[in-house]
């Protein structure tokens, strides 16, 4: 599973696992961002965030519909307005309220995401439905990551200084990609090589 497609109403997200990183295409109302986050950008910290629904402004909407409503019944009252006067002034009233009521259609909605930490967002969508598939994603993001270090690091290069090869060999050992017996195994190959090669 190298690719995560998510669809949350009309916003959609795509995740790619690369040789090297992670490719975010982020679709959010129309507006498409697509970039490449590397791996080395990428942190082992997960931030959930949830957005619940805002009773204030549920309240405020509520108030606003029917406040348009008393309004028309008061100039219909006051000004014993016609039937078909009466649905002009219905409608003239309604829509802007309405459109209000729309605008504040997301805030209604109860949301939820997931933030991989890195130099580059690299946020999920974390419903019910999605949770399993998203924490899956996430563990194949951090085991492809950890390849991909000990790909790069994880090896006797002729061409890089002995004692930065295992300065390199030491930070994997600490950030746990190798156990102590890898390290120790590449660390006695580098002295060897120094021995050998009189360094």
């Amino acid at each position: 599973m190298n690719i995560l497609k998510q669809k949350n109403g009309r916003n959609s997200k795509y995740f790619e696992i690369l040789e090297d990183g992670v490719l975010v295409k982020d679709n959010f109302a129309k507006e498409v961002q697509e970039y490449r986050v590397y791996f080395t950008d990428i942190q082992d910290d997960e931030i959930v965030f949830r957005k619940s629904k805002d009773f204030v402004l549920l309240g405020i909407a509520v108030s606003v519909l029917f406040n348009g409503i008393f309004l028309n019944i008061i100039i219909n009252d006051s000004f014993d307005l016609s039937g078909s006067m009466s649905v002009f002034v219905f409608a003239l009233i309604m829509i802007p309220a309405l459109v209000i009521v729309g605008l504040c259609n997301n805030e209604f909605r109860k949301e939820s995401s997931k933030n991989l930490a890195a130099t580059k967002p690299i946020v999920f969508f974390y419903t019910k439905k999605d949770m399993i598939e998203v924490d899956s994603f996430i563990s194949k993001i951090k085991e492809s990551k950890k390849n991909y270090y000990l790909k790069t690091y994880y090896k006797v290069d002729n061409l890089i200084p002995v004692q930065v090869q295992i300065g390199r060999i030491h930070w994997l050992y600490e950030n746990k990609y190798i156990s102590e017996s890898d390290a120790q195994f590449i660390i006695d190959e580098l002295e060897n090589k120094r021995i050998i090669e009189g360094l």
